[in-house]
């Protein structure tokens, strides 16, 4: 009778915990699909403190964070003017609607947009990190998610992360209605793989926070926002967006990125994430190699099946660790980089340009005299690295490490 009793208790906890992860998913699903993403954080958050050690619902609080951070750039960049038609950059890449009212943008106002975006990157990171139970799973329907994009109240069935996705960081093939869920089974190795983006994209932030860029805001931010006064306005022809109008702009472009130091502590934080930023991609591959389920898995293992066109065996993860090894040897300084026009056995030690930086000058990097101060002697990263990593990812390296980071 009591190993009965003990047996039915048992079965009864078993049912009941699956059935809480189950409804974890479904509320979390609701709040993605609608875009309530402050709703949706916030009553997760509430989840969590009723019962802290609900993985499921804690995973779903540094999610939440994530899409947020997202969607305050987003809504950043259409409040200045984000022109839909601006370059492929860094930071302003979100697909945000014209907006045929924007605010001024000034040099002060673009460097706030950036630190929220720093700033919100570490609470998701922080909400992320809390996220300890090895065997989490939240499976969320990742191609019906909405966000707010321009910050009229509203997510509309065009504000969709997956629009913003394929915007930022993957040339994925737009949804049909069969494959419109898109849904993914996040586990413990998606958790570093977000923390680990959180840092790179911090560490970017933080580089170009480090200098004083107001002339080169001044002249090219109207390439990018219809919300900036710029003395490029006077040089605007009923031909604008002609072929010979860009290269021009992309001329000047590269002309001033000459950027003097202002916050050199900024450098070193940059250099810091990272270095992070690697150590959290090994633990993306240390629990993803252990799986041995296949759940509709975003970083999948050689013996699972992978969500996208792209192939993951033994060799390409081996590669990814030996190019993680190099990086982190690059980035402490006990590796160089090499230079074009240096073939005396030196390289740059990339470590003491962000611990030891100076003024940034493009050209002046290309050209190499602004590499002399960091030439060392020591071992050079060789170029048989770059050719084995080409080999072993079929020349689509960069598509990877996107993918992979």
């Amino acid at each position: 009778m009591f190993m009965r009793i003990s047996l039915t208790l048992a079965v009864l906890v078993a049912i009941t915990a699956q059935a809480f992860a189950e409804t974890t998913a479904a509320d979390v699903e609701g709040f993605l699909i609608e875009g309530k993403l402050a709703e949706g954080k916030a009553a997760m958050q509430a989840r969590v403190e009723e019962k802290p050690k609900d993985a499921e619902a804690q995973y779903a609080v540094g999610i939440f964070s994530v899409l947020i951070a997202a969607e305050n750039l987003s809504q950043n960049l259409y409040r200045y003017g984000l022109r839909p038609d601006a370059p492929r950059a860094p930071f302003v890449r979100m697909p945000v609607p014209k907006n045929p009212d924007p605010e001024e943008l000034t040099y002060e106002k673009w460097r706030a947009v950036l630190q929220q975006f720093i700033d919100d990157l570490a609470v998701a990171e922080a909400e992320l990190a809390k996220v300890d139970d090895p065997e989490v799973k939240l499976k969320l329907p990742v191609g019906m998610v909405r966000m707010d994009l321009n910050g009229d109240g509203k997510a509309e069935d065009g504000e969709t992360f997956w629009k913003v996705f394929t915007s930022v960081a993957w040339r994925a093939a737009k949804l049909d209605e069969d494959q419109k869920r898109f849904e993914i089974g996040f586990d413990k190795a998606d958790v570093h793989w977000m923390i680990g983006y959180t840092h790179l994209l911090r560490a970017m932030a933080e580089a170009y926070l480090a200098y004083d860029t107001s002339e080169f805001f001044t002249n090219t931010a109207s390439i990018f926002f219809s919300g900036v006064e710029s003395p490029l306005a006077q040089l605007r022809t009923a031909r604008q967006n002609d072929f010979m109008d860009q290269i021009a702009d992309a001329v000047l472009t590269i002309h001033l990125m000459k950027f003097e130091l202002v916050e050199p502590d900024r450098m070193e934080v940059s250099r810091q994430h990272l270095l992070t930023m690697i150590s959290q991609s090994r633990l993306v591959w240390e629990y993803c190699t252990q799986e041995t389920d296949d759940d509709r898995e975003w970083i999948p293992n050689a013996k699972q099946t992978s969500l996208t066109p792209l192939t993951v065996n033994e060799e390409r993860i081996a590669g990814w660790a030996q190019f993680l090894n190099e990086a982190e040897e690059v980035l402490e300084g006990k590796k160089l980089i090499p230079h074009w026009r240096v073939n005396d056995g030196r390289g740059i030690n990339l470590r003491s340009v962000f611990t030891e930086p100076t003024q940034f000058d493009l050209i002046g990097w290309a050209h190499g005299v602004s590499a002399l101060p960091y030439l060392e002697e020591g071992e050079v990263v060789s170029q048989e690295t770059g050719r084995t990593l080409s080999r072993t990812f079929q020349g689509r390296f960069l598509v990877f490490a996107v993918w992979f980071q």
